[in-house]
């Protein structure tokens, strides 16, 4: 798998966020939180992107928000996590076309959670993007192609 590009901005997403409460008590979390912004920066979202819909005491079962996205990033996503052999269940829906909004709902295993599956979902399909770039610019680079003027 190639490695996952690393983003400058602090991380704020609400899977994280969660995640973090679960562990540590909020005053432990706010004296760790530069140590914890430096040790995840390669997270993907932030907090104005994803959030959690459906969250209740069972993490094997959540349904995430993700704001100003379709289908593209829902159907490409939804294939990536489905690969995962401990998700039983991944969908996606947009719930009204005039809203721009994804809801993905993950079921998992109970040897995983819905955060680590979309966590997954997310650099499987980042890896892969990466891999077909890479593959696309390494053949544009060879010029084995052929050139047609334009007729105006």
């Amino acid at each position: 798998m190639a490695p996952v590009k690393k983003d400058d901005s602090p991380p704020q997403s609400p899977v994280e966020e969660h995640e973090d409460m679960v562990e540590e008590d909020v005053d432990a979390e706010e004296e760790n939180s530069d140590e914890e912004m430096e040790e995840d920066n390669d997270m993907i979202a932030n907090a104005d992107k994803v959030e959690i819909v459906s969250a209740s005491s069972d993490q094997t079962a959540m349904t995430f928000c993700f704001k100003e996205e379709d289908h593209t990033i829902g159907n490409s996503l939804r294939h990536m996590i489905n690969k995962n052999p401990e998700v039983d269940l991944c969908g996606y829906s947009i719930p009204h076309p005039s809203e721009a909004k994804l809801h993905l709902r993950i079921q998992t295993t109970n040897r995983t959670t819905a955060i680590d599956a979309l966590k997954k979902g997310l650099e499987d399909l980042t890896d892969m993007c990466d891999h077909i770039f890479k593959t696309y610019e390494d053949e544009l680079a060879k010029k084995d192609y052929e050139v047609w003027e334009e007729i105006s």
